[in-house]
């Protein structure tokens, strides 16, 4: 009976150490996901359109209002015996003319580079949906990441348990053990099943999310290997990243837009002017007329029309000024509780390395020596090996949580952060 009990120990134990190394196995890795994320993407795809759009409207605003054909009847008699009879009175005429409407030239390119302003915030803002369209990605691939490693533990507890619970059932026979123990831990393995289920759910959820930017692709075997990418921040240097994010310069492009809207409603001060030519036909005993015609616009009321569209114009521009300024405050406070989110991880991630993983590693240690040396008992050792397990699922998340704030430093500082990506920490637990 006790070589069937090292038998079971000793399967278990096969079953524990092949699972402490994660080897690294071919799969979606976080690069690739981020990469995928910005080609065939519908919404940078728009903005394209969007920019495109704005550059062939500043195209025709530079250009003169289409000319107008004008065919007529003048003074045709609607009334008495000649009622309706083009033939009747001598001021009756068939005209044909063309009229053009003469819009400034200073008028004209200030609408053109207002919509090629437009064309350009456009772009701006497609880099900066870029990055965060990247930035979002990557966070869905951690979110795959970890719930796929917590689904993989848990699955390494219930293993560890249901060889444990044989175990007791063999040792109940010959009074080694009490029944009391298989349930009690038949409730542990009910409980860690729940937490699987969980963390089963999370992984489908958490690829749901990424489907959103990559699509079909997220279903793909993640990549068991976290790539861990370093951010070397000078903090006297955060300023300028931020002044240099995409989204601050989007919103300097918003300002540009409301300048160059502005010179629009400047320049709409000056007059449009139109000329027109028209041919009257008349009766065959008559000759026929010419008309030349000139008209010029009257501002009679420029101090609540044109003057009134400058002011609405000027005070947008002070609106997009200060949302600028309120962007930059965003990105300061997001830097700043990244940082925190960083430096804690970081702290954690020491704490396990220094402390609890080899304590977690002695304990294991001692309650096998103790048990081979018959000082303790199996349960001990079953306890210290789940207990290690435990350990490395939370020094996990915290691998994660450092990913986390690295891909949201990446974003917030534009870098990129798959320029000195190290192998991977896959033998962090080696």
């Amino acid at each position: 009976m006790f070589t069937q009990h090292w038998k079971l120990f000793f399967h278990a134990c096969f079953w524990f150490l092949a699972s402490l190394h994660v080897y690294a196995e071919p799969g979606l890795s976080l690069a690739e996901a981020m990469r995928l994320s910005t080609q065939h993407q519908p919404l940078l795809e728009s903005l394209d359109n969007a920019s495109s759009s704005s550059m062939a409207a500043a195209v025709a605003s530079s250009q003169l209002p289409d000319p107008r054909l004008k065919l007529g009847v003048v003074n045709l008699p609607v009334t008495s015996s000649d009622a309706f009879r083009f033939n009747r009175d001598d001021m009756t005429m068939s005209t044909i003319g063309v009229m053009q409407e003469m819009v400034p030239t200073a008028k004209r390119e200030a609408g053109a580079r207002a919509m090629q302003a437009t064309a350009t915030q456009y772009q701006t803002e497609k880099i900066a949906t870029s990055k965060s369209i990247q930035r979002d990605a990557g966070l869905a691939w951690l979110d795959v990441y970890e719930a796929q490693r917590k689904v993989e533990l848990y699955q390494r507890i219930m293993n560890e348990m249901t060889a444990e619970r044989n175990v007791i059932k063999a040792r109940i026979a010959s009074g080694g053990a009490q029944l009391a123990e298989v349930f009690k831990l038949d409730t542990q393995l009910s409980n860690t099943h729940h937490l699987f289920i969980t963390a089963q759910r999370d992984e489908r959820k958490a690829r749901a999310l990424l489907s959103r930017w990559i699509g079909g692709a997220a279903n793909q075997p993640i990549s068991s290997e976290l790539p861990m990418y370093a951010n070397a921040i000078h903090r006297d240097a955060l300023k300028e990243q931020i002044d240099k994010h995409p989204l601050v310069v989007n919103a300097k492009q918003i300002e540009q837009v409301a300048i160059s809207e502005t010179d629009r409603a400047k320049a709409d001060r000056e007059l449009n002017w139109s000329w027109e030519v028209m041919y009257g036909k008349r009766r065959s005993d008559l000759s026929d007329m010419v008309t030349l015609q000139v008209a010029i616009d009257l501002p009679w009321d420029r101090p609540n029309r044109q003057d009134k569209r400058t002011a609405e114009k000027m005070l947008l521009v002070e609106k997009a000024r200060k949302l600028t300024e309120d962007r930059r405050l965003e990105l300061s406070a997001e830097l700043a509780d990244v940082l925190a989110d960083q430096e804690a991880a970081k702290a954690r991630e020491d704490e396990h390395q220094q402390r609890l993983i080899p304590t977690a590693k002695a304990l294991l240690g001692l309650a096998q020596a103790g048990y081979q040396a018959g000082k303790q008992n199996l349960s001990e050792v079953w306890d210290a090996r789940r207990g290690l397990i435990e350990v490395e699922m939370e020094h996990w998340a915290i691998l994660t949580d450092i990913q986390r704030a690295a891909i949201k430093l990446t974003y917030l500082t534009n870098s990129d952060p798959f320029g000195n990506a190290p192998s991977g920490y896959s033998q962090m637990l080696e």
